[in-house]
């Protein structure tokens, strides 16, 4: 059996394993303290300085995990302005382009008839490389492909039930699953030539399928939510649960999270969605504009805002860390349900996927409709909703999964939509 490295050519002596860094680790130590421990820290340590020198910027590594992110925007009785949603984060500030989209003109370029044997139900690119993708399904498999050739490279089993949630560690070659099976799963994907399999870890505790799970973006923590309506964070070194988040009284649909506060976001099909203090371990914030179920949030992957979809096919967007509704688009009209949203990072365009097939592409910043289009179920299907979706990483790919048991490739068409 080949190697990981192999199979998705990925160079993992310097991509995937960074290099030691005593920094990083000592950053990582004294936050973990914070949270298993729950030892005190002194808000001497944790308090954002209004006027930081350049000097201070890079001063501590500590001071980026635990303080919160400066919007530089003032609060008033209006509408948040513009202006103060163009947070540009870390190594983006000089190519992120925060103007409106312009046009949308996404074509379907590829299908991958019977990817699975049933339902594919989630997603997620290898945020490193951008050369491969893993998708999972109903039929209880992840499948690794090549994106450019979309080739299947390797197929993991283990899970007994559907895998409805991913997530690809930045840091190390590990993917993360979480299934209707209540188990949270590890791979090693440099171990695809063991005997024993690349499965080196499960995290139980979970009393229902798990739906949604994200890893935080510095910290080795998990965070996984589903049917049982917990948030449980794990330790991805020791494999210890470090805490449960509770509060929402339905299954939770989405987790992310973010570097600066607030470091955990979720929604429920609760109709909320709530931003949570994982120092005090409650929610910091409960919005519940939504007067129906929310299905599907995703966040801007460089600015601090976000955007949650309905079972009304309403679509809601905000500004973090106060919660401010900056924007409503999307209709309720056909009862469209919202299972799947992704945003471009090359451009400002929404994607929302419903549960009839529909597709549709957003100016994030308006909020105006830029196309509309529907996805044709693979011969033998009646009907091909739309489960989970995902811009690759250059913003030129767009993939979707479906539930006539394909994946679809769209790309963007260099003519002007009609």
């Amino acid at each position: 059996m080949i190697s990981y490295s192999e199979i998705l050519n990925v160079d993992t002596s310097d991509v995937l394993i960074p290099p030691p860094d005593e920094l990083s680790e000592a950053a990582y130590t004294n936050t973990r303290l914070d949270y298993i421990l729950k030892s005190v820290v002194a808000s001497d340590d944790i308090e954002m300085n209004g006027e930081e020198s350049e000097d201070d910027e890079n001063e501590s590594a500590i001071d980026t995990v635990v303080q919160s992110t400066d919007l530089n925007h003032t609060t008033t009785e209006n509408e948040p302005s513009l202006e103060s949603r163009a947070l540009i984060k870390g190594s983006k500030k000089n190519t992120y382009n925060s103007s409106s989209a312009t046009h949308s003109n996404w074509k379907l370029m590829r299908v991958m008839a019977g990817a699975h044997q049933g339902w594919v139900r989630s997603v997620a690119v290898d945020p490193v490389t951008n050369k491969w993708f893993v998708t999972g399904s109903s039929d209880s498999t992840i499948k690794i492909w090549d994106l450019a050739t979309s080739k299947l490279k390797a197929t993991l089993t283990g899970h007994i039930m559907g895998v409805r949630s991913l997530a690809i560690s930045k840091r190390f070659p590990y993917l993360f699953s979480g299934s209707e099976d209540k188990t949270v799963r590890c791979w090693d994907l440099e171990r695809t030539n063991s005997e024993a399999g690349c499965q080196i870890r499960d995290y139980h505790g979970h009393v229902g399928g798990i739906y949604a799970m994200a890893l935080h973006p510095e910290l080795d923590l998990l965070f996984t939510g589903g049917r049982d309506s917990v948030i449980r964070v794990w330790d991805v070194r020791s494999r210890a649960e470090v805490m449960v988040l509770t509060g929402h009284r339905s299954d939770i649909s989405s987790v992310v999270s973010e570097l600066g506060d607030p470091q955990v976001i979720s929604s429920s099909m609760d109709g909320t969605i709530r931003l949570w203090d994982i120092r005090k371990q409650t929610t910091s914030l409960t919005m519940t504009h939504h007067t129906k179920s929310i299905r599907s949030l995703v966040m801007h992957p460089f600015e601090m805002t976000m955007c949650s979809g309905d079972s009304n096919g309403n679509l809601k967007e905000w500004l973090l860390p106060g919660g401010q509704l900056l924007n409503e688009f999307g209709s309720a009209e056909d009862s469209k349900i919202v299972n799947t949203l992704a945003i471009n990072p090359a451009s400002n365009v929404l994607f929302s996927g419903y549960d009839d097939g529909k597709m549709e592409f957003y100016d994030y910043i308006s909020g105006s409709l830029l196309q509309s289009d529907h996805s044709s179920p693979v011969a033998g299907s009646q009907q091909s909703p739309l489960y989970a979706s995902t811009f690759d990483m250059s913003g030129l790919r767009l993939i979707t999964c479906e539930g006539d048991k394909s994946i679809k490739i769209w790309g963007e068409s260099n003519e002007t939509a009609a």
